[in-house]
């Protein structure tokens, strides 16, 4: 489904499993029109992501170097404008995967949800269920958060970038980098980009592992609905 990122093909066994209890009536209408409302607003920000995405990467691998120089700022401003946009869809995929699990488990949504109100809410009304490992914050969550919000809330990410040339024997290749600050909330002129260089390089390693978390997700819940029959889980 996302190839070349990920197949994600849990979500499709997923989405066959509930149609089938759907004609079968072993689902509550409840859990199914919040499956429609949940799930395929997830899949459409997923799907914005990888759109953003891939728009930054045509946008860093196509933008003639003549054309960064006589106006930076136009171009500064629409390399940020890809990489808001891939985090804030990619940010909402998490806050809307974590409804979208309470409602297989028939548990009332909170008035905030977000990822790690379903492990919460999970943990407090069923202690020791087998997916609440699944929902445990990935290593990368927290630096990907703080990215979110403060480009979301605060300041632009993108601030500086090089560009750099290839040459390979009677060839060279211009390159326009990115980097991310190491701490977003820095000053612009104190922001140090050790730990990552490449922002492009840095959403799509983020996207995979939102990809994966995603079907890992899926899979569990799936699994689970297909040995017991029907929903809630």
């Amino acid at each position: 489904m996302f190839s070349p990122y990920h197949r994600l093909a849990n979500c499709q066994r997923l989405q066959r499993t509930v149609a089938d209890f759907s004609e079968s009536g072993n689902i509550p209408e409840a859990i199914l029109s919040n499956h429609k409302k949940y799930h395929y607003s997830l899949m459409h920000k997923l799907k914005s992501a990888k759109m953003h995405l891939e728009n930054l990467q045509d946008v860093l691998e196509n933008t003639e170097v003549s054309a960064v120089v006589d106006n930076s700022t136009d171009f500064i401003n629409q390399v940020n404008m890809h990489i808001d946009s891939f985090f804030y869809c990619s940010g909402s995929v998490l806050d809307i995967l974590a409804r979208e699990i309470l409602i297989y488990f028939n548990i009332p949504l909170p008035a905030r949800v977000y990822f790690h109100i379903a492990r919460q809410e999970i943990t407090r009304l069923r202690a020791g269920d087998t997916i609440l490992p699944r929902l445990s914050d990935p290593t990368w969550k927290s630096e990907f958060s703080d990215y979110r919000n403060a480009l979301t809330h605060e300041v632009l990410i993108g601030t500086n970038f090089s560009i750099t040339v290839n040459a390979d024997g009677g060839r060279s290749q211009t390159v326009i980098v990115y980097p991310l600050p190491d701490n977003p909330r820095d000053e612009i002129d104190e922001r140090t980009f050790r730990n990552h260089p490449n922002a492009y390089a840095y959403c799509k390693s983020t996207f995979t592992r939102i990809l994966s978390l995603v079907n890992t997700i899926y899979g569990d819940i799936n699994e689970r609905a297909t040995t017991n029959g029907s929903f809630p889980i």
